[in-house]
């Protein structure tokens, strides 16, 4: 029985896999992610050694008008400037990956094939999850690795990584999935792409930065609270721990929120 279960689970991910290597759009958003986060990230090292003469240290907007920050940024969260251009493309996959599923009409056919409603729904969200939080670990971990490299002298060593350079990385792939599957719940919940598009992309590319640094709770949206989990302490985010919940917590309500309505209502 056990050898039986194990059986059709396997094939549940396989056909979702199989859906993902023959959607072009699907697998080429996660393959652009990486290619464009690694060269983007290693150019902006080269520009940035040539804006500050080499002295990252040191080099603030104050002594080189090139630059925009006031502070020198640590070299610790090097590299992780390029990751909204990521976690625009994995928000557009999370989304699509709901949507086009209902545009298509491929959901009739998804539901003949396993009529259980919650285990296609928690299928699905399993393999995106899997594919956003390689991605991310590929795009983040290889760009940072070339960002350093980029940096030379200035640069911390590849290969001996402080604990905290990790940890940012571990809190951008937390993210990029978290942000992902919000969109996929909202892409679910609208049975489109284009909502959770609208309404996440915004948030994500300073809005929900600018509204923290004018109303407080403004730090408990998603994206403001993912922002703790890879960008140095300022006083206007929350700590990382608190983040990391905060995020969990929206991925966690939004998925079951749609997981009952994809249940009980009509494909």
């Amino acid at each position: 029985m056990n050898g039986l279960l194990l059986g059709a689970s396997g094939n549940r991910v396989g056909a979702e896999v199989v859906k993902f290597t023959t959607t072009t759009a699907l697998w080429m958003l996660p393959v652009l992610t990486i290619a464009l986060t690694g060269s983007l990230t290693y150019l902006a090292g080269r520009s940035e050694v040539a804006a500050t003469g080499g002295d990252l240290a040191g080099a603030t907007s104050a002594t080189n008008p090139q630059l925009y920050s006031a502070q020198p940024l640590p070299v610790e969260y090097q590299g992780f400037d390029m990751m909204n251009i990521g976690l625009i493309l994995m928000i557009a996959l999370g989304a699509l990956y709901a949507g086009s599923e209902y545009r298509t009409g491929l959901l009739r056919s998804s539901l003949i094939a396993d009529p259980h409603r919650l285990r296609l729904f928690a299928t699905r969200t399993a393999v995106l999850a899997l594919v956003v939080a390689v991605t991310a670990s590929a795009a983040m971990g290889g760009g940072t690795v070339l960002r350093h490299l980029a940096l030379g002298d200035q640069g911390l060593d590849p290969l001996a990584f402080p604990p905290l350079v990790w940890r940012n990385i571990a809190g951008v792939a937390l993210t990029w999935t978290a942000l992902a599957l919000l969109a996929f719940a909202i892409g679910v919940l609208a049975r489109n792409a284009i909502l959770p598009l609208v309404v996440i992309v915004p948030l994500s590319v300073g809005l929900g930065d600018f509204l923290t640094t004018l109303w407080a709770p403004a730090r408990f949206v998603p994206p403001a609270a993912g922002a703790s989990l890879y960008t140095p302490a300022d006083g206007t985010h929350l700590g990382a721990a608190a983040g990391a919940i905060v995020l969990v917590a929206w991925v966690v309500a939004s998925l079951t929120l749609a997981g009952i309505v994809f249940r009980r209502r009509d494909a």
